[in-house]
C-alpha cells in the first residue's frame, strides 16, 4: 500500500423508491421512519448502526471460502474473543483475532473484562447516518398493512390495521477508511504511537477492497420483504488521501429543486484536492436537476465523469 496515503474517504447520493429503511420508535399501530430537523421541517434518516449492518452485511454476502467474519453476541463481544477471559490474554490474542476475521479488523469491538475495564478496538471503517435531502411531508405517505393473528380452533382471530410511514428521497451517505489501521494496532507503549500490524500489505489491500466493492451491494437494509428498493450508490465521490480528513462528506447539498449546490461542490473539491492524490466520480442520470452544470464543475477540475460502478471499480483497481 502506498505509504502515502492514509485515508479513503467516500460520499454518495441515493435516491429510493417507497420504502422504510430504518423505522423509529413509532406506536403500537404505527411504524414510522426515523427523521431529524432542520429549522422546523423534518427529514428522513438511517442511523449509523443501520448503515454499518448494511455494509457488513454486503461484505459477509460476499466473501471467498476461506474468509471469515465472525457475529458478535447480544452483548456486542465478538466470537473470535469470547474464550479471552483475563486482559493480558488479549496481547496474545488480538493478532490472530483481526488476522481471522475481517469485521474484528474492519469494524473494530469492545471486550469486557468486568471491573477490570475492557479492551477495545477503534473501528478502521467510519460510517456515516444516511440523512435525507428532501422534506419528509412532501415525499412521502402512509400505506397500511394487517398483522394477522393465529388462528385457535375453530376460531378465526381478526388482525389488526397498521400503518407504515414510507416515502421516497435522496440520501447522502458516507464512509472514511483509516488505512494506517487496517490490519493492525496502535501501541502507545513507546511513548509515541506506532502501529503494529498483523496481515501484510496484500491482506490489507485486499480488505480495503472488499470495503470499498460492498458499496455496489448493499441490500440488507429492514422492510424490503414488500418495501424492496435500492440503496447503493447514485451519484459517488471516492478521494483517496495523503492526509485523513472527512472533508469530502461535505461536497453534496441539495435544495427543493433537487439541484447540487455548485458553488459548494466546487469549494470542496478545491479543498480536497490539496492533499488528494486522486479523485473519481460516478453519477448516473435522472437523480438531480443540474447534471450538466455538476459536469461542468468537474471538468475545472479535470476529474472524469464515470458510472458509479466504474468509479468503484477503478478505486479497486488504483489500490496498490
Amino acid at each position: 500500500m502506498d505509504e502515502k496515503l492514509r485515508g479513503v474517504s467516500v460520499v454518495w447520493l441515493s435516491k429510493t423508491d417507497l420504502t422504510n429503511l430504518n423505522a423509529g420508535e413509532g406506536e403500537e399501530n404505527l411504524i414510522d421512519v426515523k427523521k431529524y430537523r432542520v429549522d422546523g421541517i423534518e427529514y428522513p434518516y438511517v442511523s449509523g448502526q443501520a448503515m454499518r449492518f448494511y455494509l457488513k452485511e454486503a461484505i459477509r454476502r460476499n466473501l471467498e471460502r476461506d474468509e471469515f467474519m465472525c457475529v458478535p453476541d447480544a452483548d456486542g463481544v465478538p466470537s473470535c474473543l469470547k474464550q479471552v477471559e483475563k486482559m493480558e490474554e488479549y496481547s496474545e490474542k488480538w493478532k490472530e483475532s483481526i488476522s481471522n476475521c475481517l469485521a474484528c479488523d474492519l469494524f473494530g469491538f469492545m471486550k469486557p473484562f468486568g471491573e477490570r475495564g475492557a479492551v477495545t478496538r477503534v473501528s478502521p471503517v467510519k460510517v456515516s447516518p444516511a440523512i435525507g435531502l428532501l422534506p419528509f411531508e412532501g415525499n412521502s405517505t402512509i400505506d397500511f398493512l394487517t398483522r394477522q393473528h393465529t388462528e385457535r380452533v375453530g376460531e378465526r382471530i381478526g388482525g389488526d390495521i397498521v400503518n407504515i410511514e414510507i416515502g421516497t428521497n435522496i440520501y447522502k451517505c458516507g464512509i472514511a477508511i483509516d488505512l494506517r489501521r487496517v490490519g493492525g494496532e496502535e501501541d502507545w507503549s513507546k511513548g509515541t504511537v506506532e502501529v503494529n500490524y498483523a496481515l501484510n500489505e496484500e491482506q490489507r489491500i485486499e480488505r480495503v477492497k472488499k470495503v470499498l466493492d460492498s458499496l455496489k451491494y448493499l441490500a440488507d437494509y429492514s422492510k424490503q420483504a414488500r418495501l424492496l428498493t435500492d440503496f447503493t450508490p447514485d451519484i459517488i465521490c471516492i478521494a483517496f488521501q495523503n492526509k485523513y480528513s472527512h472533508r469530502l462528506q461535505k461536497l453534496f447539498e441539495l435544495n427543493s429543486k433537487r439541484e447540487i449546490n455548485i458553488q459548494r461542490l466546487g469549494e470542496i473539491l478545491s479543498d480536497i484536492k490539496q492533499y488528494s492524490e486522486k479523485i473519481l466520480f460516478g453519477t448516473i442520470s435522472g437523480v438531480i436537476a443540474n447534471e450538466e452544470d455538476v459536469r461542468k464543475v468537474l471538468e475545472e477540475h479535470e476529474i472524469e465523469t464515470k458510472t458509479p460502478k466504474k468509479a468503484i471499480d477503478d478505486a479497486i483497481s488504483g489500490l496498490k
